[in-house]
């Protein structure tokens, strides 16, 4: 929602109180704010004047609004029954200071330390359901002060992509995890923090020698909360998701013991399609649209990447011959663009994986990996993304089961 305040103030007499009467201009509908409410505060800067969005980035140390009324970048997708905004989860302790609801602008109001990091802002319904989710990426970073415009493909099409992933505190390779973000189950807009140390895990996607790559998550009262391995359940939906914007929906699997015909073991995933949602939907990023889609996780002016008309990719321009490995910091560079292997969400558990030795990660984009002919017989769906990885095989456009966790990094929404 735009929200603008056609305000007039009528005056407290003997026989009349005092309040404020405001439009959306919108809908045409009135709101009277009572004077005992929560408003916007004069000093607030509203991220939601000019375009709402999933994620906001802010300045440390501002107080900010934005507003909660429609689903991401929608202006027609109601969010509900808004009666209230509460801190989900931060990396940074401190980092939100307070979080209120104005309910006669319908805007959620944050107070922000003088700290860098992310959190998750959910606006909530009378029983504390939430309604949607939103995330703050604090920081002093200036998208448009260090875009890198691609040369043009041989389509034409050239894409001014961020110099950062999405979440990310950094582009410096030497600032190692701080360049390292979010990472993104496909099609999903809720960030979930990429590992931050080394982890080993067991056939099971279990973390084993207390080497779990975990980034602490804090509530507004300061308190540690659970992993997010430990919060993670299986058969998602996109209403599940949108409830549960700290839940990585994994996939499970079963192996048969049989082969099928190029002798490989025939292994059946639940859901059958190994999407982390049930029914899957290819346009939840874009790519079929080719337009920025509600689920879209990226801040107002950017949006996940997508092949052009043309079938090419948006990492079309990345070369293996073109690029430098950096062992010291593991990834890649580029035209002077740091591409960090993050590692990644395990698809079947949602722990980090984050092997040290042959460190690895991917950047999702939001177009359709090519799937089987016969999906009666091979039903998995895919996800596309750039690999990023030492060896030959790095700057290569690969698919992946969609309930993966991997990176993305926005481009320029035009």
């Amino acid at each position: 929602m735009k929200f603008t305040r056609f305000c007039t103030l009528f005056v407290a007499t003997a026989f009349y109180l005092s309040f404020t009467a405001c439009r959306d201009e919108n809908d045409d509908t009135t709101f009277i704010i009572d004077p005992t409410e929560t408003t916007v505060p004069d000093n607030a800067v509203d991220l939601s004047a000019n375009e709402t969005a999933n994620c906001y980035i802010v300045k440390p140390g501002t107080t900010v609004a934005f507003s909660t009324a429609f689903k991401g970048n929608s202006t027609t997708e109601s969010t509900g029954a808004v009666t209230g905004c509460r801190l989900l989860w931060t990396d940074n302790n401190g980092l939100i200071k307070d979080v209120k609801y104005a309910p006669g602008q319908r805007m959620a109001i944050v107070w922000t330390g003088e700290l860098s990091g992310n959190a998750v802002i959910a606006a909530t319904d009378a029983d504390g359901n939430t309604l949607w989710s939103w995330h703050l990426w604090i920081t002093d970073y200036d998208p448009d002060a260090s875009a890198y415009t691609t040369p043009a493909a041989s389509s034409g099409t050239t894409w001014t992509f961020m110099d950062r992933n999405l979440g990310a505190m950094s582009a410096t390779p030497a600032d190692g995890f701080r360049t390292h973000g979010m990472v993104y189950q496909w099609g999903r807009k809720d960030p979930f923090p990429a590992p931050n140390g080394p982890t080993q895990m067991d056939e099971n996607y279990n973390y084993i020698n207390g080497m779990d790559g975990e980034t602490p998550l804090f509530d507004i009262e300061g308190n540690i909360l659970p992993t997010l391995l430990s919060l993670a359940e299986y058969h998602g939906t996109i209403a599940k998701s949108i409830a549960n914007p700290m839940t990585f929906y994994a996939m499970t699997y079963t192996h048969t013991g049989e082969m099928d015909e190029y002798g490989e073991e025939i292994v059946i995933n639940d859901p059958v399609t190994g999407d982390w949602t049930d029914p899957s939907d290819d346009d939840l990023w874009g790519g079929e649209s080719g337009k920025k889609s509600i689920y879209d996780p990226c801040p107002p002016g950017w949006k996940v990447p997508v092949s052009d008309a043309s079938g090419v990719t948006p990492y079309d321009w990345m070369k293996f011959a073109s690029m430098t490995w950096d062992n010291t910091n593991m990834g890649a560079i580029q035209d002077g663009q740091w591409f960090p292997a993050c590692g990644t969400r395990a698809y079947a558990s949602g722990g980090c994986d984050f092997q040290q030795a042959n460190a690895y990660g991917g950047m999702w984009f939001g177009t359709k990996g090519k799937a089987a002919s016969d999906l009666s017989l091979y039903p998995t769906l895919y996800g596309q993304y750039m690999f990023i990885i030492n060896g030959k095989r790095t700057f290569k456009v690969n698919k992946d089961k969609r309930s993966q966790g991997m990176s993305v990094r926005a481009v320029r929404d035009i």
